[in-house]
């Protein structure tokens, strides 16, 4: 019976949300032009922040405080109440911390500006826990760095539309979604953004060429890493255009040697456009927008006695969005990644061995609830699948306290409900 009613319960759940998409696309819809065209505004963007000014702003001092709560169900019911893979909401049927942030920012003092962001919560388990280049020497350890989200120092110099130079540890854009899931169209993150760098430590170099064009430049520790495996920097850059406030193209690159085996070097490319086709179609209805990236990744032969081929990895993600005024809007995802190799999928904690040849994909289907400015609510159902057994099953995939032999339940589908609370300044 409790297998019927979860079956039951998922198909109405996907059933109404796919009507609720299909009801309102539109293709012969026209925009139409309002004031508010006539200024850009960026914050439909997936990864970008929907609140226009924080009240906690004291001249060049800007506060931060987000508190991101939520309750999670794995219909798999792991008996370690672990949700896997995911960096969001990691816990099965339990209220928990997701992620907690405070800090300040400083901008336009003197040409100076900088960020210093600490953290707390289960996302720091599953970001963090992912970067091992930390145990290479003394005096770099994830005990003292892994609370600290963001911390850069920064310049800002006069030249055509604005230049730039910061140092220390800063957000990583790679794979479509921001860090924190607040900014994001769903709770959860796909999967090109869940198996790359969601943070850099090193140095950039953001110039302006025009208003409508942003470069960058990148000399990193590596992927993902607050500390380096070799004796190299990884090296990249990121594009962004927005020919007008309805489209962004984006195009980043990321190179360098980031595994242990200093022999291997990585090629990895992130390419995605958000398109805002549709604007006030008709009352009741903001806007529609897309939103698609495709990530391509190549890794050199080891030249060590192991042995290990050259191979290609990467996938692909697209995005749909409905908003119908500033208190509702719904979101639908879907995404795959090949990673034969293993290399930058999420390893399983615990010790278990990674999979290789492994194909993963998601869908997800999400509902946002805004009751003012500074407070989210969302509702997310989420299905995750794979060619070979990667998702936590019901046995779960750790441990219990004194049992030294364990076998952990991995299954190919699994499926989670999450209820979501955020509040911003």
């Amino acid at each position: 019976m409790p297998t019927l009613l979860s079956r039951a319960f998922k198909m109405a759940f996907t059933s109404g949300f796919f009507v609720l998409h299909c009801f309102w696309w539109t293709p012969n819809a026209t925009a139409q032009v309002t004031k508010a065209d006539a200024q850009p505004d960026f914050r439909w963007l997936n990864g970008a922040n929907y609140q226009q000014s924080s009240p906690l702003k004291m001249g060049p001092l800007t506060w931060t405080l987000l508190i991101d709560t939520y309750y999670g169900f794995a219909f798999n019911r792991p008996a370690d109440h672990t949700i896997f893979p995911t960096t969001t909401a990691p816990r099965h049927n339990e209220f928990n911390l997701n992620l907690g942030l405070i800090g300040l920012e400083v901008t336009d003092q003197d040409g100076l500006f900088g960020k210093l962001l600490f953290q707390a919560g289960n996302y720091v388990d599953t970001i963090t826990g992912t970067d091992a280049t930390t145990r290479r020497g003394a005096y770099s350890s994830l005990n003292s760095l892994r609370h600290v989200q963001q911390a850069y120092a920064g310049h800002h110099f006069p030249g055509l539309w604005g230049l730039n130079v910061l140092a220390g540890i800063f957000p990583a854009y790679i794979g479509l979604d921001s860090y924190i899931p607040q900014e994001n169209w769903n709770y959860t993150h796909n999967l090109l953004s869940d198996f790359t760098p969601y943070y850099l430590t090193g140095v950039m170099g953001q110039l302006y060429p025009s208003p409508e064009l942003k470069t960058e430049v990148w000399l990193v520790n590596g992927w993902q890493s607050l500390s380096k495996y070799g004796e190299g920097m990884g090296m990249g850059y990121s594009v962004n255009w927005r020919p007008s406030d309805r489209l962004s193209l984006t195009h980043n690159l990321l190179a360098g040697n980031f595994e242990s085996d200093q022999t291997r070097a990585r090629w990895y490319t992130d390419s995605n456009f958000q398109w805002k086709y549709v604007q006030n179609p008709w009352p009741g209805i903001d806007h529609f927008a897309v939103a698609g990236v495709v990530d391509v990744g190549y890794n050199t032969a080891s030249a060590l006695s192991t042995g290990l081929p050259a191979t290609w990895l990467g996938g692909a993600a697209l995005l749909h969005r409905i908003e119908f005024n500033p208190h509702w809007a719904s979101a639908m995802r879907g995404s795959i990644y090949s990673d034969p190799q293993g290399l930058v999928a999420l390893s399983p904690p615990g010790g278990n061995q990674m999979q290789t040849g492994l194909i993963a994909s998601e869908w997800t289907l999400t509902l946002d609830y805004r009751p003012s400015a500074w407070m989210l609510y969302r509702l997310e159902y989420r299905r995750d699948m794979a060619n070979v057994p990667y998702i936590a099953g019901p046995g779960g995939i750790t441990a219990p306290d004194g049992v030294r032999e364990f076998k952990p339940d991995f299954r190919m589908a699994g499926d989670r409900l999450t209820a979501n609370a955020t509040l911003r300044f």
